[in-house]
């Protein structure tokens, strides 16, 4: 392995180097973050070289493909030197899936990077294993405009609303046979809606072997990332978005969406029989966008004809815009204000309990049922409060949401097996306070005494027994049981919708602006029966 050369910021780097630990200063808290670059002997300033963002797991950091064996097996520094590209692994702050901050992180280091090295803009190229992999879905398909492909390796789920993003940007899903089969069941959604709408996207499961086993096939999936180029100067696309913080891609910006809580897409079209001259715009869910035509798809020396859902706006002189820089774009899409802090903290949580109020309206279901199990989230800050903050509130998780039919009797039996007793349910030691298999709900109150037996742990509540319940959940219960269903998993009938999670929460936001910090009694712990 090479040798670990550590230098400052600042500091002039020789033509060739090797294995680098570097910083960058953050603008968003101040600090200084750490990433890591392997630089192949080939390189020279006098030609673009081609750059992968390379994600650690869960618990793993910017040295984890360096230093830890599962990874190893990679061998991403010899990856590299083979077949010269240049490799950057970024911290991300940790476990954040690459959302809100981590996401931040990864285009503030994709900056710092283009400042040291001569990159070529169109062979940027994302790959990651397992919270690494879900995290370089992620990316892309929020960004589809800025990566040539993705290779997600062993990734939790696929953020299959975003699918049609791929259009642009060729996907190589790879997963074991052997591993979980939750990361089936979350990569398998995605490939069918990219397979539905004819995008470029393989997948492949790799017989006899578990999680970390596709590392070994390392070599080979960065291969097949570098058989492809950017194309930034489309003439159409179709980009879809759950929030205005990722309205942007190419020559239009979603701005305000009609109906938060759905998804907003654009079919954009740069009319070949008006010359390029013309803009065809196609709107769904879209309130407002903003329109900066590529000079390179539209002569910006002549007006330009927009023409949005079939009627014409006229023609209009435009001049270019530069892209904006998306480290620096932090907490521009306010969307409430939060009356006080919403946190995980106490027996009954304010945050879980607004998360669970988001659930029950997204779903028209009878009750909601929710558990920050693990849970790896920020609590919400009195104040304004950014889809960021939302998206931050929420981690780890991202599904669609699901809705079951389950009896008073079958949710009381779910409250009492996920009362935290003993250390068989505790969190894991990189979860966030107020992380616990505690069911909080929306719809219903209970109280409970976890000194009593498993079976009569709830002493009293407001749910009929014999009553049949629409109930609300996070997609992950039905996939990996986060909520324990007390010998109902993978036997619940349940329906998945069409709202994601983290959309569920926009929605709510952004028709109850005024988020409140409540404690009403719906779980509460009682020991006086003892």
């Amino acid at each position: 392995m090479p040798r670990l050369i550590p230098l400052a910021i600042g500091t002039l780097l020789p033509l060739v180097a090797a294995d680098l630990t570097l910083t960058y200063r953050s603008a968003i808290d101040d600090t200084d973050q750490p990433y890591r670059v392997y630089v192949p002997a080939s390189y020279s300033p006098a030609k673009p070289i081609p750059l992968a963002l390379v994600l650690h797991g869960t618990g793993g950091d910017h040295n984890t493909f360096f230093t830890t064996d599962s990874y190893r097996q990679a061998k991403a520094w010899e990856v590299a030197e083979k077949l010269g590209v240049l490799m950057v692994f970024p911290m991300a702050r940790g476990v954040t899936e690459y959302r809100g901050i981590g996401e931040n992180d990864c285009f503030c280091v994709m900056d710092e990077i283009r400042k040291r090295y001569n990159i070529d803009p169109d062979r940027v190229y994302l790959t990651g294993l397992s919270m690494g992999g879900t995290g370089a879905a992620y990316l892309a398909l929020h960004h589809p405009d800025l990566f040539a492909a993705a290779a997600p390796i062993s990734a939790a789920y696929s953020w299959p609303w975003l699918a049609r993003n791929a259009e642009h940007v060729p996907f190589l899903w790879v997963g074991g046979a052997l591993d979980s089969v939750f990361y089936h069941r979350g990569v398998s959604p995605g490939v069918d809606r990219m397979r539905q709408y004819g995008v470029k996207v393989l997948s492949e499961s790799l017989p006899d072997e578990g999680h970390a086993g596709p590392m070994k096939q390392f070599e080979r999936i960065v291969s097949w990332l570098l058989q492809h180029k950017r194309n930034p100067h489309p003439r159409q696309y179709y980009f879809e978005t759950d929030t205005t913080l990722h309205g942007r891609a190419w020559w239009t910006t979603i701005t305000k969406i009609t109906d938060p809580g759905r998804m907003a897409a654009i079919e954009a079209n740069a009319a070949e029989a008006a010359g390029n001259h013309t803009a065809k715009i196609t709107l769904h869910n879209v309130a407002s966008f903003d329109f900066h035509p590529d000079p390179a798809v539209f002569d910006l020396s002549q007006p330009i004809e927009l023409i949005v859902n079939g009627h014409s706006t006229g023609k209009k002189q435009y001049t270019a815009e530069p892209a904006p820089n998306i480290c620096t774009q932090w907490r521009q899409a306010t969307v409430a204000e939060a009356t006080g802090t919403l946190d995980m903290l106490g027996t009954e949580k304010t945050l879980a309990n607004w998360i669970a109020d988001a659930m029950r309206w997204a779903t028209n279901a009878d009750l909601a049922l929710w558990n920050g199990w693990p849970y790896r989230g920020l609590p919400i800050a009195k104040g304004k409060v950014d889809v960021v903050d939302l998206i931050q509130a929420s981690r780890p998780f991202d599904q669609y949401l699901v809705t079951v039919q389950l009896t008073g009797h079958d949710i009381l039996e779910m409250l009492d097996a996920n009362i935290p007793v003993g250390k068989a349910i505790a969190p894991m030691h990189i979860d966030t306070p107020g992380a616990s298999r505690l069911i909080q709900l929306s719809g219903a109150r209970y109280v409970f005494d976890r000194s009593r037996p498993a079976g009569q742990r709830i002493l009293s509540s407001t749910i009929d027994p014999q009553r049949v319940y629409t109930v609300a959940l996070e997609g992950q219960v039905v996939e990996r049981e986060t909520i324990l269903l007390k010998g109902r998993f993978l036997k619940l009938d349940y329906q998945t919708t069409n709202m994601p999670f983290t959309t569920a929460l926009y929605g709510y936001a952004a028709r109850n602006p005024r988020m409140e910090p409540k404690r009403e009694g719906r779980v509460r712990e009682d020991r006086t029966t003892q």
